[in-house]
């Protein structure tokens, strides 16, 4: 059976439309509209009127999109911008009223939770997910979510103040040479990772894992390095190499070498 999924993000609004196909998903249609909710969120503490109308706007177009494919399961979740805007309650209230959708607030948990059955099952016959003691991290536009997960026990979840619309909301609001941006950003990271460190429990590591949607950048930048899944191993010397190659390029001439969004290029620096 059919299903789709709208997620309402800190940057963005997707929908997804799939259905089960040998064990796996086949994606039907994928949708993406820019929303930056976060924007005022961050800012201001609540999501302004503004973006609550182009939320509204875009969740008709989708419904009508739902409605073509005949898909009667749908399911609406908001994430970091929706969870920590003060007005929160009055946007669902707001989005269920004119749209009939009831929007899913998810916590840091509950996203852990959906990356570990994703991840699960992606690598059910290559890596032992859950044999393994796993750091996992989910890097959006307002939150780098993270889980510690022990053998398939999660020990610890938590949400960093990280992400692309944070980074350029930092960077706006700090006037100096390319250098002096590159301290201030650097301590905002070291702050973040002081607090996060101070909170983990003391076990080995076997891995990281990383999801975002930067791996596509990464394989532009990248183009020696075999990446033949979604799923691939991106080492602390590959991160060093390009950190030392894009530090010396304002975001305009990365953008335009390695053919990449503008404004994904400019925060694609603070991401490494």
């Amino acid at each position: 059976m059919a299903a789709g999924v709208i997620d309402i993000g800190s940057n963005s609004i997707k929908l997804l439309i799939g259905e089960p196909q040998d064990g796996d998903i086949m994606i039907l249609e994928s949708l993406k509209n820019v929303v930056p909710i976060g924007r005022s969120t961050f800012l201001k503490g609540q999501i302004s009127q503004e973006p609550i109308n182009l939320t509204i706007n875009i969740l008709e177009k989708y419904k009508k999109v739902l409605k073509e494919y005949n898909i009667t399961q749908v399911f609406v979740i908001a994430t970091t911008a929706v969870r920590e805007a003060s007005n929160r309650n009055i946007f669902v209230d707001t989005v269920r009223r004119k749209t009939g959708l009831e929007i899913e607030v998810l916590n840091v948990g509950d996203i852990v939770f959906y990356i570990d059955a994703y991840i699960s099952h992606k690598l059910k016959d290559t890596y032992p997910v859950h044999n393994k003691n796993l750091l996992i991290g989910e890097m959006g536009a307002g939150s780098l979510d993270v889980s510690l997960l022990k053998k398939g026990f999660t020990l610890i979840n938590m949400g960093l103040a990280l992400g692309s619309l944070r980074f350029k909301q930092l960077l706006s609001h700090v006037d100096g040479s390319r250098e002096e941006l590159a301290e201030a950003l650097q301590e905002y990271l070291v702050h973040e990772f002081d607090y996060f460190r101070g909170r983990l429990p003391r076990i080995h590591v076997d891995d990281v894992f990383l999801i975002d949607e930067n791996q596509e950048y990464l394989k532009a930048i990248l183009p020696n390095k075999k990446i033949s899944t979604n799923f691939f191993q991106f080492t602390v010397t590959d991160v060093e190499r390009i950190i030392n190659e894009l530090s010396s390029k304002s975001p305009e001439e990365i953008a335009q070498e390695y053919d990449l969004p503008l404004d994904s290029a400019d925060t694609l620096l603070p991401y490494l």
